[in-house]
């Protein structure tokens, strides 16, 4: 089968960066799927049935997702140690957890993390050491929804 796969991805990344893809379905903004069994015509068909998702794609805007990052960046959560602590333990991490985050935020950031966006880039970035995938996507996936709700 031939087959094209058309994602943008949001909110996924390694520390400052949010532009790295993740596995499907986490981390997913539009998705479309084209499907073309390999045959004599399958390539003019996949050039055909292609041609209108690229197009939507190329002229997508970045806007929704920028806003977001914008929206995450600004809004202020935690000025003191203390405040960073019990805005992560109201979230349902752990006293360990919380410490690696702050830590993570402190030597890749090089400041204490007080923003929404700061808090999800340290959390993206403890979840970058995590040898097994599902726990990675696990805290990736709570990253996520801290920065949906910024937005």
């Amino acid at each position: 089968m031939m087959g094209n796969h058309h994602v943008r991805f949001r909110g996924r990344g390694r520390g400052s960066s949010l532009w790295e893809p993740s596995p499907l379905p986490d981390g997913v903004e539009d998705f479309e799927e084209i499907t073309i069994r390999h045959s004599k015509y399958a390539a003019s068909r996949f050039a055909h049935e292609a041609a209108p998702a690229l197009t939507r794609f190329a002229n997508s805007s970045p806007a929704p997702f920028i806003n977001g990052i914008k929206a995450a960046r600004a809004q202020i959560v935690a000025r003191t140690d203390e405040d960073r602590t019990d805005f992560l333990r109201k979230r349902g991490f752990g006293k360990a957890e919380t410490a690696k985050i702050i830590e993570a935020v402190l030597v890749e950031e090089g400041r204490a993390p007080t923003s929404v966006f700061d808090f999800v880039q340290g959390i993206t970035a403890v979840a970058r050491d995590k040898p097994h995938q599902d726990a990675r996507l696990d805290l990736e996936a709570r990253a996520k929804k801290l920065l949906d709700r910024a937005a």
